[in-house]
């Protein structure tokens, strides 16, 4: 497309299937979803899986892909440890091969330690003072191994997404409300002797007051999530404290961010504003950083800081929605997507280059970049 002179794409390379654990929409809604919206390039990032690509492979070989159906870059979302970081980390990769060793390793490795992490949330509700009260309260019981079976009717891993659905069942069946439910979070939280603890909390209630002001929270499991288990707010922080009960957990056994495979081009996915600079501590793990992800669901206000440390870091820019549903309003601006084209030819070039085939050397046109595109438009799927 081209206006005001620019030539670009609409792109969205942050989307999720219903085979991530939070995902609610089939591989063809996305396909379509896309095509409705005319996006002409998107990537599939699911949760540490890339079974959406076996569905996809089935229905190209089918002949079942719609013709208008946009170009699809084989991609998948890493939730890795990055200690300095303080918070678990999402990493997207694209251009991978979806039956690559080492991708299925990683899969493998982060898959078994969600495991690992539901033990560890599970304990922490047992031993929270605030947990306690709300069940003896509300006559509810909650353990590992009754969330493993709930788990095991549903075939799911115990994701963030299965285990607020998992106490949003249990809430529910007791009669506890979602609204009256953060009225007591909040409560709680005022009595907390860890100030630092106490004043991060506050900071993301505040953002959550003013995102969810005029949006009925009663089933929202995202709004849920983020009363219960505040990002970067882990228990494991505050050692000295009594455990608040929080499900925010950064550290399970993951893979680090430092023994990530190499696969792929590697883009750092929604970073934190005031944590983004930490990344140049690690641009050469994974392959080496390509690029840095503004993230239609993160705080836009601080996009300005993302682009100029991406700058200063010698990254590029990718965007992306986020979106797991087809109910989530993420393509109200559709500008947001668009991907300059000199922007997406070096997005190729690094393919190529992580490939050892770069196909030009130099600054091909325009023109060229579309015949690219065209060329492994079905080899990229396969």
């Amino acid at each position: 497309k081209e206006r005001d002179g620019e030539r670009f794409a609409l792109c969205d390379f942050h989307m999720h299937s219903n085979h991530s654990s939070d995902g609610k929409q089939s591989v063809e809604d996305i396909i379509n979803e896309s095509i409705k919206y005319g996006f002409e390039i998107i990537s599939i990032t699911d949760h540490d899986c890339v079974s959406a690509y076996d569905e996809l492979y089935k229905l190209l070989k089918k002949g079942l892909l719609p013709e208008k159906a946009p170009i699809i870059i084989p991609g998948i979302e890493h939730t890795v440890s990055f200690r300095e970081y303080r918070t678990m980390c999402h990493i997207v990769k694209y251009f991978i091969n979806p039956k690559s060793k080492e991708v299925n390793h990683d899969i493998k490795k982060l898959n078994a330690s969600y495991y690992n992490r539901a033990k560890i949330q599970l304990d922490r509700i047992l031993k929270s003072e605030f947990y306690q009260s709300i069940f003896q309260t509300y006559k509810i019981r909650v353990g590992y191994k009754d969330f493993l079976r709930y788990l095991k009717q549903r075939h799911e891993i115990p994701d963030y997404a299965p285990l607020v659905d998992y106490l949003a069942i249990k809430f529910h069946d007791a009669g506890l409300k979602t609204a009256e439910l953060y009225r007591l979070v909040r409560e709680f939280n005022d009595k907390d002797p860890c100030v630092e603890r106490r004043q991060m909390k506050l900071e993301r209630f505040a953002y959550l007051d003013n995102k969810y002001q005029n949006i009925d929270v009663q089933d929202n499991r995202r709004f849920m999530l983020s009363i219960l288990g505040v990002r970067g707010v882990d228990d494991a922080y505050f050692p000295e404290y009594p455990i608040s009960g929080s499900l925010s957990v950064d550290e399970y056994g993951q893979v680090s961010i430092y023994d990530l495979n190499h696969d792929g081009v590697t883009v750092f996915a929604h970073p934190e504003h005031d944590r983004v600079h930490l990344i140049e501590n690690v641009k050469e793990c994974a392959g080496g950083f390509w690029g840095l992800e503004l993230n239609f669901k993160s705080k836009q206000e601080f996009f300005g800081e993302l682009i100029a440390e991406a700058k200063k870091q010698n990254l590029h820019i990718t965007c992306g929605s986020d979106r797991h549903a087809k109910t989530e309003p993420v393509y109200e601006n559709l500008d947001f997507y668009r991907i300059d084209i000199y922007d997406l030819k070096s997005f190729i070039d690094e393919k190529h280059k992580k490939e050892g085939v770069l196909y030009g050397g130099g600054v091909a046109d325009c023109c060229c970049v579309y015949n690219i595109i065209n060329q492994i438009k079905i080899a990229v799927i396969c």
